[in-house]
């Protein structure tokens, strides 16, 4: 059987951390979990936050993210801390890098060497990745993770990219006291029955029109259609902006990362679009992502509604649920900020929805720069604007 268990606290990081601990073994009943993930805003540093949970949970992995926003199936926060602890037949193999900027492959390649093929006795593998996606190489480290955890018949993986309450200066992963920028942590969930991965994005396009990618390095964008990428963007949003108080010629420095990741651009893959978040804008009009825009690409700005957003996340929990074997006992949810920036006051109703879709198990989750989540089939595995749920069997 698996037991999910979840908490949330405020106040001072070290308070909060010695009251997440208290929490989790008080609803753990004597239980000991295998994983535990901790994800906590900017207020709650986590190299300041982690130790009380490390303390209690010496047996357990314990992973954790810097988020903008976090959430468990009872309260939705901003400036808080989450943690959900699983305990079951679970065994887990972790691994954490930095570096991930200047070269994506050899930090994966350094995450992954404690992460092996297979362990007897469980016969499925799960990978959970979390990154810092401000390095820029979230797809590319995605892709080359994927590779490392391909097998003849699967490649699993789920995760998120790390917040920092959209600030965009630097954000944070840790793998038990390890705390770092620029980073990654590729860990694999062993079990004795399938998890369940579940994906889906509430946008549309917000119009027919496209826009080339003219000039790009990496994950910045200078131009499109052979002008300043940050003039077209502004050109292409300032309608639908305005219907809902937005001047584009004067948004605030403070509210600008939220106004990069309310439109966003989406790239065609296959029928449906694949979402790209820009997080900072350049002194010199360029637009910095999360992951690599190649020159050429062709790209079209999205919008989405409240009531889509919705839609979308029931539908991501639906189709982990379909991927069980048995009833789910818990989740952690891997959530878009840009989907709180949409849905504002509505989001409570969408977690809640997760929730309820999930038949009413604890989950817990955070407000993310990224979403990653790849199966057999599909190399589309880094997202923006996405809700990705991991659902773990009764």
């Amino acid at each position: 059987m698996t037991s999910v268990v979840t908490a949330s606290a405020r106040g001072d990081a070290q308070s909060a951390g010695k009251d997440l601990a208290e929490q989790l073994v008080s609803k753990l009943g004597g239980e000991t979990p295998a994983l535990v993930f901790v994800f906590a805003s900017t207020q709650q540093p986590l190299d300041a936050l982690l130790p009380p949970i490390i303390e209690r949970f010496a047996g357990a992995t314990v992973l954790s993210a810097s988020t903008a926003g976090e959430f468990t199936e009872e309260t939705v926060s901003k400036g808080a801390a989450v943690a959900v602890a699983i305990a079951g037949d679970y065994e887990i193999r972790a691994g954490m890098a930095d570096g991930l900027a200047a070269n994506a492959e050899a930090a994966i390649a350094e995450a992954f060497g404690n992460v092996p093929e297979s362990l007897d006795g469980y016969a499925y593998r799960t990978g959970v990745m979390l990154l810092d996606p401000l390095s820029g190489n979230g797809e590319e480290a995605t892709l080359l993770a994927a590779s490392m955890m391909a097998t003849e018949s699967s490649i699993r993986l789920v995760g998120g990219a790390a917040g920092d309450d959209l600030a965009m200066k630097a954000t944070h992963v840790g793998m038990g006291s390890r705390v770092a920028s620029d980073a990654i942590i590729v860990a694999a969930i062993f079990s004795k029955k399938p998890l369940g991965i579940g994906v889906c994005h509430g946008h549309e396009a917000l119009n027919d029109e496209r826009m080339t990618v003219t000039k790009s390095d990496g994950a910045t964008v200078f131009e499109l259609d052979g002008r300043p990428a940050w003039e077209v963007w502004k050109e292409r949003t300032r309608e639908v902006a305005a219907a809902v108080g937005i001047n584009v010629d004067a948004i605030p420095a403070d509210e600008l990362g939220g106004f990069l990741l309310r439109y966003q651009a989406g790239l065609a893959s296959g029928s449906e679009l694949k979402l790209r978040a820009p997080l900072s804008l350049g002194e010199d009009g360029s637009l910095s992502f999360a992951s690599g825009i190649p020159q050429g690409s062709v790209i079209r700005l999205t919008k989405s509604t409240p009531q889509r957003q919705v839609h979308s996340a029931v539908k991501a929990a639906e189709r982990a649920c379909e991927q069980l074997e048995s009833e789910p006992a818990g989740a952690v949810v891997f959530d878009c900020i840009c989907r709180n920036l949409i849905l504002a006051e509505k989001f409570d109703d969408a977690v809640s929805r997760i929730s309820k879709a999930l038949g009413g198990t604890p989950l817990a989750g955070f407000e993310t720069y990224g979403e990653i989540a790849l199966d057999v089939g599909d190399m589309t595995g880094f997202h923006n604007s996405t809700t990705v749920v991991l659902a773990f069997p009764s």
